[in-house]
């Protein structure tokens, strides 16, 4: 349980520590100032101590030397904003040179700023930088697939795979026939059609009883993917294993992912081989304000 004290010396009665925590209603405001009535309640979010204009709030989760006053002037402005997303691509042909265990580590601690599920900062990675691992793990992939798409198109055994992997997967499996013999055509070439040859693949992962692990993955993963590109190296969620993993026991193994954990997103990084010069245009989305 969290230890939180209110300096009733340096608190002004604002309120505002009590409007923000909406969900665990920690706070109560008295004649002296607020008071942590409920700390038992606390969800670790901080919003307390950032917003407090006086630093009235004692946290243990976070002491105030770890928490630094914002400036907003160091902020990137709207369109430097939009500018760092637009130059975003997903890269899928890379240097072979290998990306340093630092700017690795660096850029998984850029990635926990993004935001979580009642702040539960669940998510870990397991990072490889194995070639030869890598490639093993893309063979494994492609078999993995091909075994897919043969028991799928047998009359015969097709409707017991369905009853294994699932309908969908079944169904899915059917429909990229082509692809899968397109995959398996680069395989046997040499190429490694799933990671494209990245010097270093992260795998995300969550606790498996998570219900939200799979969108806090995903906002630490653009977050990573936009830091990288700070460092001039490319990156690509690998959606391919990831879905193929869900359903092999095999390649969860191989990647080493702990138990009772659950992959929720595979990035490829490192240095692009190629550098874009355009910015490209997107489809505006519809946007309906109050449907009936």
């Amino acid at each position: 349980m969290a230890t939180i004290e209110v300096d009733r010396t340096a608190c002004i009665r604002c309120g505002a520590c009590i409007a923000v925590c909406t969900s665990a209603r920690v706070f109560e405001l008295t004649d002296e100032g607020s008071r942590a009535v409920r700390p038992e309640a606390c969800w670790r979010c901080g919003h307390c101590v950032a917003v407090c204009p006086t630093d009235a709030i004692d946290h243990s989760a976070f002491p105030l030397p770890e928490c630094p006053i914002l400036d907003p002037d160091r902020l990137p402005l709207l369109d430097e904003l939009v500018a760092a997303f637009r130059a975003r691509r997903s890269i899928r042909v890379f240097q072979p040179q290998p990306v340093g265990r630092e700017i690795v580590r660096e850029l998984v601690s850029a990635a926990r700023w993004g935001p979580s599920a009642s702040n539960n900062q669940a998510l870990d990675w397991i990072a490889l930088d194995d070639r030869e691992r890598i490639a093993q793990l893309s063979r494994m992939t492609v078999d993995r697939l091909s075994k897919l798409v043969r028991l799928a198109a047998n009359p015969l055994i097709g409707p017991i795979a369905g009853c294994i992997v699932g309908r969908p997967a079944v169904r899915a499996a059917r429909r990229s026939v082509k692809s899968v013999r397109r995959l398996a055509v680069q395989k046997a070439d040499g190429e490694d059609p799933v990671f494209f040859g990245a010097p270093v693949v992260l795998f995300g992962h969550t606790p498996i009883d998570n219900p939200f692990g799979r969108d806090d993955a995903l906002y630490a993963t653009h977050a990573l993917m936009l830091a990288a590109e700070r460092h001039d190296f490319g990156t690509c969620q690998i959606g391919i294993f990831q879905a193929t993993a869900e359903r092999a026991a095999e390649l969860r193994r191989a990647i080493g992912l702990p138990e009772g954990r659950r992959l929720q997103v595979v990035i490829a990084l490192g240095q692009g081989r190629y550098t874009y010069r355009r910015l490209l245009p997107r489809r505006i989305p519809n946007l309906i304000w109050n449907p009936r």
